[in-house]
């Protein structure tokens, strides 16, 4: 990479493509467990009724969510994590869509805030208060433990802050509350997984992690957060925003960014969770031709170039960690 953290040549030729099936983008010894549980994770739907285009295919948002639903309730899951950024920009009538669509999902599912769910002060809308957004999908508000088989989901909100600081900007952070939360909750947890929407650990590295636009993907508090949860004996987080889908390790803690649902590849995790340890699959809910329309969407500038190289890197790497050397048989057969 050059200083800026761009590549100086671009990306490869082409966009790898993934099959129906999807890869395997990771295998972990930990977490396990006795009662085999598989969660689907969906990140960075941003759905919009109303615009088009950008590298996020605005104007294609409303139905990759429809296909991404049916492939998700077809996969023989215990529950889907909605990772935040349901909407373009908190907008009413895309959260209303984004309900509409969603509610022909049979599979149980939770959600949490993502940074564009949230009111901004340079919204030129009003956006739907974060209250609302828990009224609808978390009645109990967060952070919230939900038992999914044999484990223990800790979700937590990394969008707001008591003090109003997040208000101004698209980056995130714990609150001391929820970190004092986290403490008891995973003591008390059998199988502890974190789903947040910011990303806990930098996927670059150094002084890059610092830097627009790199920054704006982790927690102001990144090493406090991810020395918590190391100390509470949490092997896995669950995250999006990257809009890169990537595995971070940090001693034991393992974290995996979900691909954003609306960008290149236009895909999801499948999570699955057993006595051997934790498979990690990325599985596409578009064409091999709209996954290409995606990756030329991503082609304009430099740093979004940059980032369709990272994530044509980590589909032909796959997968990017194996802790677990055994047979992958195709996912539900």
């Amino acid at each position: 990479m050059t200083g800026d953290g761009l590549s100086p040549a671009g990306t490869p030729a082409g966009a790898p493509i993934l099959d129906p099936e999807g890869i395997v983008l990771a295998r972990f010894a930990r977490p396990r467990t006795d009662e085999p549980t598989r969660i689907g994770v969906l990140s960075d739907i941003h759905v919009s009724t109303r615009e088009r285009g950008t590298d996020r295919l605005l104007h294609c948002t409303e139905r990759r969510l429809e296909t991404a639903i049916s492939r998700l309730d077809n996969a023989d899951l215990d529950c889907v994590v909605f990772a935040g950024d349901l909407t373009k920009d908190g907008e009413p009538w895309n959260l209303e869509r984004f309900g509409e669509i969603v509610s022909a999902l049979e599979t149980p599912f939770l959600a949490t805030p993502g940074n564009h769910d949230v009111p901004k002060s340079f919204d030129d809308h009003s956006s739907v208060p974060v209250e609302t957004f828990y009224e609808r999908y978390t009645p109990s508000g967060l952070p919230a433990v939900e038992r999914v088989g044999g484990v223990d989901l800790l979700v937590l909100d990394s969008t707001s802050l008591p003090d109003g600081s997040l208000h101004d900007s698209h980056r995130g952070a714990i609150s001391t509350r929820q970190r004092d939360w986290l403490d008891a909750a995973a003591s008390d947890a059998a199988v502890p997984v974190v789903v947040t929407h910011h990303n806990v650990l930098p996927l670059v590295r150094g002084s890059l992690a610092t830097v627009e636009p790199w920054n704006t993907s982790t927690m102001h508090d990144s090493p406090a957060v991810a020395d918590r949860l190391a100390a509470a004996g949490v092997p896995l987080v669950l995250s999006g925003h990257h809009h890169v889908p990537a595995v971070i390790e940090r001693g034991s803690l393992r974290q995996v960014i979900a691909p954003a649902a609306c960008a290149y590849p236009q895909a999801h995790l499948h999570v699955e969770i057993d006595e051997n340890g934790t498979t990690i699959r990325m599985v596409p809910h578009a064409t091999p031709t709209q996954q290409r329309a995606a990756y030329e969407a991503l082609q304009d500038d430099r740093f979004r170039r940059t980032v369709s190289g990272i994530i044509a890197d980590t589909i032909e790497s796959a997968p990017i960690t194996d802790e677990r050397s055994r047979p992958v048989s195709v996912y539900g057969s």
